[in-house]
């Protein structure tokens, strides 16, 4: 039986029922109730029927605005009817509950959202450049080795730059060969090279020239970002806060939201269900658990 905290004043006064019959009901359920007083003819077994079928009045009759009437029926729930409650919470309630998660468990779970949804929240508090900064130089490699960086589009990079930037990475590598030559003769000698030469000097940049490299061919096409390792992307967040992670978060809608919650061990599941408006609560209660409503005691 489940034993809420309720308000005996509203059940004497809308429903009718005394102070003593209340008392000789003590530990019956709601349909026990029912029944007794349908039996002794009185006009409260249809009162509270009525109230089982309505939200706005279940909700007044288990005073579901008490968070821990709340707590004490959710806690009769199974761990999977625990989920089916989740999509009703708001998503300040749903970020609320992540808050029990480490750091590196909340950095673990951002890891495996889409990229676009990754970049949404990373992008809330970084720049690309600080992602690249932070990456490995042979994850850097790697990215210029991949099939979808196209050589036309790094191209495209080189011909933004001022001259005297491009004369200075391509003498970084092939010497003074390079010097005093014009734009377009760096240009047309970039282009030149074999496939192979071509990622070879691109890997063999600085790296605040790969960086902005990088920016400028993610900027053109977004889609590259999906040839970097989550882990990367997510770098620069593992020396924030974890309430300031959880801002960023603040982007992420909740059919993104609900699997990390889900996450949570069950008592503190519960704990996040809780946070659940009243209304919608006792709608949910009328609709999905009409078992757990025989079982609240009056």
């Amino acid at each position: 039986m489940i034993q809420l905290n309720l308000d005996l004043n509203y059940l004497t006064q809308y429903f009718e029922i005394t102070t003593q019959r209340l008392n000789e009901y003590s530990a019956k359920s709601i349909d026990e109730v029912m029944e007794l007083e349908e039996q002794e003819g009185n006009q409260a077994a249809s009162l509270i029927a009525s109230a089982m079928q309505n939200p706005d009045k279940l909700a007044k009759l288990l005073q579901l605005i008490d968070p821990k009437n709340r707590y004490l029926i959710i806690r009769n729930l199974s761990e999977n009817d625990l989920s089916k409650l989740l999509p009703y919470l708001e998503q300040e309630d749903l970020l609320w509950g992540l808050k029990y998660f480490r750091v590196d468990k909340i950095i673990e779970m951002l890891n495996k959202l889409p990229t676009e949804e990754l970049m949404s929240v990373v992008l809330q508090r970084f720049t690309l450049k600080d992602i690249f900064l932070l990456m490995p130089q042979e994850d850097i490699n790697k990215f210029f080795e991949n099939q979808e960086v196209e050589r036309q589009d790094v191209m495209k990079y080189f011909e933004t730059l001022n001259p005297s930037e491009l004369e200075r990475i391509l003498m970084h590598q092939f010497g003074n060969s390079m010097k005093d030559k014009t734009q377009q003769e760096h240009l047309m000698f970039i282009n030149s090279l074999r496939d192979e030469d071509f990622t070879k000097m691109l890997q063999n940049m600085e790296k605040p020239d790969q960086v902005g490299l990088m920016v400028g061919l993610v900027k053109e096409k977004p889609e590259l970002m999906e040839q970097i390792n989550p882990e990367n992307i997510t770098r620069p967040m593992r020396t924030m806060e974890k309430h300031d992670i959880l801002k960023c978060m603040d982007v992420l809608d909740p059919e993104f939201l609900i699997p990390m919650v889900e996450e949570l061990p069950p008592d503190l599941l519960q704990v996040v269900a809780t946070q659940i408006d009243p209304r919608i609560f006792a709608q949910v209660l009328i609709d999905e658990f009409p078992d757990v409503l025989s079982k609240i005691a009056l």
